[in-house]
């Protein structure tokens, strides 16, 4: 009998360690999952920092010449001539050669030295090159009779404009406008108007170089 009840006792005692051990396991499984948890986060913010201080540190340093804003040309004054010119908003080619030239008909100047297409698109923050006049145009009112001396040296085939034009037609060559070819065939730029509905040209501001012109006299 005693044997029975030391055999007895051990399994009482075997099942009882079994019992503690299982509360024990589940006691640190919830422990376990909140500690690698948190592991698993303080994982993610130190390879973030990582990640991050390694590019932050590989971007290209901007050198003197990135960090400054480059500077803005100032505009030309009108006896500093030949200069630069920014457009501002509002302007047209007539008023930027009002503004240099006191004379607004000069703008097929300004359009001939920029190789503008078309002298009445022009866009705000645009750098023009201004040239600058041998003669001072006069204003847009006042006409030179053909036959007037205009300061060429008693010269009379000579205008402000080019050499004078005396035929019924005259051929376009590169540079030429209506107005100067008005200019020279009647001393009055404003006269382009009569050569271009003589010739049914409808834009005042396209001839091209080549194109035969009637002359109206």
């Amino acid at each position: 009998m005693p044997k029975i009840k030391r055999k007895a006792r051990s399994i009482s005692s075997a099942i009882s360690t079994q019992s503690l051990l299982q509360r024990v396991q589940k006691e640190i499984q919830p422990n376990q999952s909140y500690l690698s948890l948190v592991l698993g986060l303080l994982i993610v913010i130190v390879a973030g920092i990582l990640v991050f201080n390694f590019f932050k540190g590989s971007e290209p340093s901007l050198g003197p010449s990135q960090n400054t804003v480059s500077e803005v040309t100032p505009d030309v004054k009108p006896e500093n001539l030949p200069g630069k010119y920014t457009v501002k908003e509002g302007d047209t080619l007539f008023s930027i050669a009002e503004k240099y030239y006191n004379d607004g008909y000069q703008y097929p100047k300004i359009a001939e030295t920029n190789k503008l297409a078309n002298s009445e698109i022009i866009n705000t923050g645009q750098v023009l090159e201004i040239p600058k006049l041998e003669t001072t145009a006069q204003k847009a009112e006042t006409t030179v009779a053909p036959s007037q001396d205009l300061g060429t040296g008693g010269a009379t085939n000579l205008t402000i404009w080019g050499e004078k034009i005396t035929g019924d037609s005259y051929t376009v060559v590169e540079g030429d406008w209506l107005s100067t070819i008005a200019g020279r065939s009647y001393g009055d730029i404003m006269a382009y108007t009569k050569i271009a509905e003589a010739n049914k040209i409808t834009n005042p501001d396209i001839i091209e170089p080549g194109q035969v012109l009637k002359i109206p006299r």
